[in-house]
């Protein structure tokens, strides 16, 4: 049996530490029956760099900008099935950015969770992967 390939760009998501928190998004999403609480994340739109579409990521959706940003790695969704790679990145020293329009599809709202929480609270893979991540360069060896 032959299972079709879905070709995706590649996309960012974002861990953006703010204090004892972690910014995060609640957005409906068609796959799941209630809205979903993820991180900042996004498709690399074409003629765009992965640090590129991470800054416009974090202002669309969180009205946030960052003072530096961090690759902290990248990993294939679903290689069984579908092209595309995420890259995950740390968004440090936040301040309000510029207002971007939500794109017509994006019912958002934006949250700050404990850090101590995030395992508990956020619900797609995409984003417990990204705190993995943020989680392994914060303590290494562990």
């Amino acid at each position: 049996m032959t299972i079709p390939l879905v070709r995706h760009p590649e996309s960012v998501v974002l861990v953006a530490p703010d204090g004892g928190c972690l910014v995060a998004v609640r957005q409906v999403r068609p796959g799941t029956p209630e809205p979903t609480l993820e991180f900042p994340s996004g498709k690399v739109e074409p003629g765009e760099t992965p640090a590129q579409a991470a800054a416009r990521e974090l202002a669309e959706e969180c009205g946030l900008a960052a003072a530096a940003y961090a690759q902290l790695g990248s990993f294939w969704v679903v290689p069984a099935y579908s092209t595309e790679r995420t890259h995950v990145f740390e968004a440090s020293g936040l301040t309000a950015a510029a207002a971007v329009p939500l794109d017509p599809d994006e019912d958002i709202k934006i949250e700050r969770i404990p850090i101590a929480e995030a395992w508990a609270l956020l619900s797609d893979g995409a984003s417990l992967a990204a705190l993995a991540l943020w989680l392994r360069r914060a303590s290494p060896g562990a």
